[in-house]
């Protein structure tokens, strides 16, 4: 005998209506967030999304969707009376205490994803990690009271599920995250966007936001020690005209081109041969970025510090190099990629595909709202007037 599901039967047929999801967001739409741009893309066929923000961000890229702006609980309580969601999602974990909260007078279910940057704070710091917290003032995140706030969060039974990194889990369980409530997933990434097999160029590229952590001097010192070929650094930062000057002072001569559109950046892999990602050994505070997928995915090849043991899982075995220190990269950035890494890591690559992971999500939703319908009459009538920004109000106020 067939059995039909009739709750995923919503997204089909004449006169059923798309599940109705909310996506509550701390800013939006930041270019470094892309992540979160591919999750929305790759969702909106079968569930009609709106996005609620609390910031419109500084640096934003074009191609985003209309979204409502709140700036207190009962600002956003107004966005989901007015919009009736079956659904609350939102990404960070510093978020998820809030979203909890909304839930609650709302009697809405919702879901978390976190992402590497907001959950590789509970590892065992490194001696210049702790020095960092102590001199900034910051405890440990398993101590901060918002964390403690989003701990108790999880355990409503709103919460559908927190989804994480693989090797996030033994920090959160040991944080005190109930492991029933986490669902392991890999970064998101849209591959059929970069999935290019054709020849790359013969460039070095590196990227991301300049921070201490990220120890970008480290990609000028590699581009003096391999003259004659191009070294393009994409990044943004507030002091990131200090490197710039840096750069030039020692002539090193790479190239600054500050962060692409994301539908520019396939185009801007294959101009590479060789991804550098550069990170301080002695503070291992980078996550599983989605640079390195991207990049397998466009045929470059990955080289990756080798902070922690669970970045040998993310890279995959044969599909990358994970160095000690960016002095054993010349000559490997020098030559061209084997033809085995790269197809180690085109495969590997797909490992983040959202199209093949997102009923992690999914089956959270489906579940839960099967013959459920959240009674938006105990909502308070009094909330302030829904406001919604549209690309053209956004580009107006830039």
């Amino acid at each position: 005998m067939t059995t039909i599901n009739h709750c995923a039967q919503r997204r089909t047929g004449s006169g059923l209506r798309k599940p109705r999801v909310m996506i509550l967001l701390a800013d939006y739409p930041q270019i470094g967030q892309t992540q979160i741009k591919n999750e929305i893309e790759a969702l909106e066929q079968d569930y009609e999304i709106g996005i609620v923000t609390r910031a419109i961000s500084q640096t934003r890229y074009a191609n985003h969707r209309t979204h409502g702006l709140a700036r207190t609980m009962e600002e956003f309580v107004a966005h989901v009376r007015a919009f009736r969601p079956d659904v609350l999602h939102t990404h960070y974990l510093s978020e998820l205490a809030f979203v909890g909260e909304l839930s609650r007078r709302t009697d809405v279910p919702f879901t978390v994803r976190t992402h590497s940057t907001d959950t590789i704070g509970l590892r065992k710091q490194g001696l210049k990690g702790r020095i960092r917290q102590i001199i900034r003032r910051q405890p440990l995140l398993e101590n901060a009271p918002w964390f403690r706030r989003a701990l108790q969060a999880v355990e409503s039974e709103l919460c559908l599920g927190v989804l994480a990194l693989p090797c996030a889990r033994p920090w959160l369980q040991r944080a005190g995250m109930r492991a029933n409530k986490l669902i392991d997933c890999f970064p998101v990434l849209r591959i059929a966007h970069f999935d290019d097999r054709s020849p790359n160029g013969d460039a070095v590229m590196n990227i991301g936001f300049f921070t201490p952590e990220r120890a970008m001097p480290d990609f000028l010192r590699l581009a003096r020690k391999v003259p004659g070929r191009q070294f393009n650094l994409y990044t943004m930062g507030p002091n990131a005209d200090r490197l710039q000057m840096q750069s030039a002072a020692t002539g090193t001569g790479v190239n600054f081109l500050g962060p692409a559109e994301p539908e520019a950046m396939p185009a801007e892999y294959k101009k590479h041969r060789w991804l550098v990602y550069t990170a301080d050994l002695g503070d291992p505070a980078i996550g599983w970025p989605t640079a390195i997928a991207e990049a397998q995915a466009a045929g470059v090849g990955v080289c990756v510090p080798n902070l922690r043991p669970d970045l040998a899982q993310y890279v995959g075995e044969g599909a990358g190099i994970l160095y000690d220190s960016i002095d054993e990269l010349p000559a490997i950035v020098a030559a061209p990629v084997p033809d085995e890494m790269r197809e180690c890591g085109f495969l590997q690559s797909r490992k983040s595909d959202i199209e093949g992971h997102k009923h992690l999500l999914t089956d959270l939703w489906d579940k839960a709202l099967c013959g459920r319908t959240p009674d938006y009459r105990t909502l308070e009538l009094s909330s302030p007037p829904v406001q919604r920004v549209t690309a053209t109000s956004l580009a107006s106020s830039a």
